[in-house]
């Protein structure tokens, strides 16, 4: 009798020890809030599947006791988790809303980041905006070994083919970028942005930065060729955003600290505060950068700071607040012609030149996402800034008294701008297509003195008396702007973009100047006045093919304008001289190539191009009637710009199928080709010359090791010889003009992160290679400006979050 009482409750345990139940609920689309059918609902790490009726309804049955955890996935809808716990009876689960994803939609053509590469391409529909067939690069800066404390540029856009770049200072204070033959001077042809909104000093009256976000800050950055014009401006050299660090969405609060040590007494300290509190979300960081360049006279310093506030107020609302500061300090060593370079590029023979910019720019974005098929995005900005210079200017050939009064330029900038998007997904038979309609107002204005200052050292910024104002000038200007382009999917197989751009253009010149003689200024005061008042309307055409294996062929045309800026034509330079009856630039720019990653360990990107420009504005070397040599910019002519841009990647390792406990070979090849030429002109000494600041050849070439937390890159740079005027002079005395000769730079870096530690370290011009990448017209020349021979920096870096306090590491 015990042993059958025994046995009894043995069976008993087993069958307390089998039992299972069921957990079920309903699935909701949260865009339309309508049932979600046919999802997928999977108990992880065991067999039990099932799926959603029509009414969303799904049922999963033994389930032992425990906790779990539900996927929800379905080719239309983003893959979900929800955990819950059984104990010891039916569970009835809350209802569960998946959003649906953009494969439904068939607008990745591209995967990002599946290799790791640093480099990725830009959704077809990203962000209430179209990039489907335009030519376009992400650089996604954590994934690059890189020198960020000094803005690198040659490392950062090492994989953008046929870039060329200006190295003006050690810093990296200032960015210099172009392609295609454009001239890279503070990359004034492209239109340039920081999370979407301008950055530039003033879009219409002078497009240039005197502002580069700091490396540390920066998450990617997306670079749209000319085909951005019916988007972002009809710029001839397309769109460059800076799109920086956010709020971490899954920590109440993160620090990130980066201090870097460098040659030449370089010192950058980085902090960076960030979180997510319920619906609110909060980022800012502060930069402090000193140091000096190699040759003497050459010391800067530089504070960055930005702040961003956002807010969900609904499921489908958001709202971000953004400030930007940036103000930098450098003193310029000045220019240097052929024979003082040649004889030693370290020299400096201008004590006397400094330089200040100082940017605020505020910022306020808006999205509204009705659901997966309607978008609207509102984004606003105002900016004021300041750019001094004061300094001795006459050409590197003439020696600097030190004693005379000083040449002064103050600028003043503000503006204010703002853009409306709306995206529309609609159905065209089975495929999701897209139309987007957008509407811009920018209004700015440029106050602009000139004169002569102090004749001291020091960075004095004032006039001594108005007496020595040789001009004084606003110029005001107004911009309208009506965009529209559509993507018209055929079988999610062939996909063609038409669209458009309205523009309506007005600026304004309103001042005085007085003659200036042996740098005396006349006491006549002359007043002027201009305006110019313009609309037109930019056509262009993109198609792309889906090939095999996330592969496409796109092709695109584009129009382009560029309308002149009456802001250069009252400075007052004497190693330049500004055509008073300038027009506007026009032409298009045309793209056919292949690129895609068909594999993990393959990435490319390869493509002709055709870069008409027609009144070009450029330089032609002329001598006045005592001899001296300068440069007369004016509409030269018109030019054509045929070439190859390619960049491709291959991860040799995974290629050879070697394992990856052994870690990530990998090497890339970026390279261009541009044959860009004067084809028409007035100038008969021009026709067939090459354009200025146009390098035939380019070629960037790399090599990276990853194992683990570790990596390391060595990368090579080599860009051809180009000319800086329009005649190709190879030579003149005062080094304004001439060849800047072809010249290479191999730079190294690496990084290790060890749970909440990294730390980075490199060396620039590794083999201390003396060369130039410019010959300027004024600041910081005139003359030829020396880049930096070998350096080196270290950076330590720490990231801590609110799950330390838990005794857990936080990692980069």
């Amino acid at each position: 009798m015990k042993q059958l009482f025994l046995y009894f409750l043995l069976l008993v345990s087993l069958g307390t020890i089998a039992q299972t139940y069921s957990v079920s609920g309903r699935v909701y689309d949260s865009e339309t809030g309508k049932p979600a059918k046919n999802v997928s609902v999977t108990l992880e790490k065991l067999t039990n599947k099932t799926a959603t009726d029509s009414t969303g309804y799904y049922k999963l049955e033994n389930i032992a006791p425990g906790t779990h955890k539900i996927i929800f996935r379905n080719m239309l809808y983003d893959r979900n988790a929800v955990a819950f716990t059984i104990s010891n009876k039916n569970e009835v689960l809350e209802d569960v809303k998946i959003a649906p994803t953009v494969k439904q939609l068939g607008e990745v053509v591209v995967k990002e980041d599946n290799t790791g590469f640093g480099v990725t391409r830009l959704k077809s529909v990203s962000e209430a905006a179209i990039y489907e067939g335009k030519k376009n690069e992400v650089l996604v800066i954590d994934q690059m070994n890189i020198n960020l404390a000094a803005n690198v540029s040659r490392q950062i856009f090492a994989k953008v083919p046929g870039i060329n770049i200006y190295e003006s200072d050690a810093a990296g204070l200032q960015l210099g970028v172009a392609t295609r033959g454009l001239d890279p001077n503070r990359t004034s042809n492209f239109n340039t942005r920081q999370n979407g909104y301008d950055m530039a000093a003033d879009a219409l009256g002078y497009p240039e930065s005197y502002y580069v976000p700091p490396g540390d800050a920066v998450e990617r950055i997306e670079v749209v060729r000319g085909a951005a014009s019916l988007q972002y401006g009809p710029q001839f050299g397309g769109m460059l955003n800076y799109v920086l660090h956010k709020a971490p969405a899954d920590k109440k609060i993160e620090w990130t600290s980066q201090t870097s040590f460098g040659a030449y007494k370089m010192i950058s300290t980085y902090n960076s505060l960030g979180g997510a509190i319920k619906r609110f979300n909060y980022y800012g960081y502060y930069n402090y950068k000193q140091g000096s360049s190699w040759r003497k006279y050459g010391d800067y310093k530089l504070h960055t700071a930005f702040a961003s506030l956002g807010y969900q107020i609904t499921e489908k609302l958001s709202i971000n607040g953004q400030y930007t500061y940036s103000h930098y300090l450098a003193q310029q060593p000045g220019g240097l012609t052929d024979a003082q370079f040649d004889n030693d590029p370290k020299q400096a023979l201008r004590t006397r030149n400094w330089f200040s910019s100082t940017w605020n720019i505020l910022a306020l974005n808006l999205n509204y996402k009705h659901n997966a098929y309607h978008l609207f995005n509102f984004r606003t900005w105002g900016f004021l800034g300041s750019r001094d210079a004061v300094g001795y200017l006459g050409p590197a050939n003439r020696f600097d008294d030190t004693t005379s009064a000083r040449d002064l330029i103050k600028d003043k900038y503000k503006n204010f701008g703002a853009e409306a998007r709306y995206v529309w997904k609609y159905y065209l038979g089975k495929s999701i297509s897209s139309l987007l309609v957008g509407a811009r107002i920018y209004k700015g204005e440029t106050n602009k003195i000139q004169g002569f200052g102090s004749n001291g050292k020091d960075a004095n910024f004032e006039f001594t008396n108005d007496s020595l104002i040789s001009s004084d000038f606003i110029f005001p200007g107004t911009n309208f702007a009506f965009f529209t382009e559509n993507v018209f999917n055929i079988k999610n197989k062939v996909k063609i973009v038409p669209g458009l751009r309205y523009e309506h253009i007005f600026t304004k010149s309103k001042g005085y100047y007085r003659t200036v003689v042996n740098n005396e200024v006349l006491p006549a005061v002359t007043n002027e006045q201009r305006q110019f008042g313009r609309n037109f309307v930019l056509l262009g055409l993109g198609v792309s093919y889906n090939v095999w294996k996330n592969t496409e062929l796109y092709a695109n045309f584009s129009q382009n304008y560029r309308g002149i800026t009456f802001t250069d034509m009252r400075v007052i330079r004497t190693s330049q001289i500004v055509d008073p009856n300038l027009r506007d630039e026009n032409g298009f720019n045309m793209d056919l190539g292949y690129r895609g990653a068909p594999f993990t360990w393959l990435m490319y990107d390869v493509s002709g191009f055709w870069l008409q420009y027609n009144n070009r504005i450029g330089q032609i070397q002329t001598v006045d009637s005592l001899y001296n040599i300068y440069r007369y910019t004016t509409n030269v002519g018109s030019s054509r710009g045929l070439g190859f841009e390619g960049y491709v990647e291959v991860d040799i390792l995974d290629a050879a199928g070697i394992s990856k406990k052994t870690g990530n070979l990998s090497f890339f090849v970026s390279g261009g080709y541009t044959n860009a030429v004067y084809i028409k002109s007035n100038y008969v000494n021009v026709v067939g010359k090459f354009l200025e600041f146009a390098p035939q050849f380019t070629l960037r070439s790399g090599i990276t090791y990853r194992y683990k937390k570790f990596s390391t890159t060595i990368q090579g740079s080599y860009t051809g010889q180009q000319f800086t005027d329009a005649t190709n002079a190879t030579f003149t005395s005062s080094a304004v003009n001439g060849l800047i000769p072809a010249y290479y730079v191999l730079d190294w870096s690496a990084k290790y992160s060890i749970k909440c530690v990294q730390l980075s370290a490199g060396i620039n011009n590794l083999t201390n290679n003396k060369y130039f990448t410019r010959r300027a017209v004024s600041y910081p020349g005139p003359g030829i400006v020396p880049s930096e021979p070998l350096t080196f920096f270290v950076t330590l870096g720490i990231k801590l979050n609110e799950r330390v306090v838990k005794d857990k590491w936080s990692t980069f």
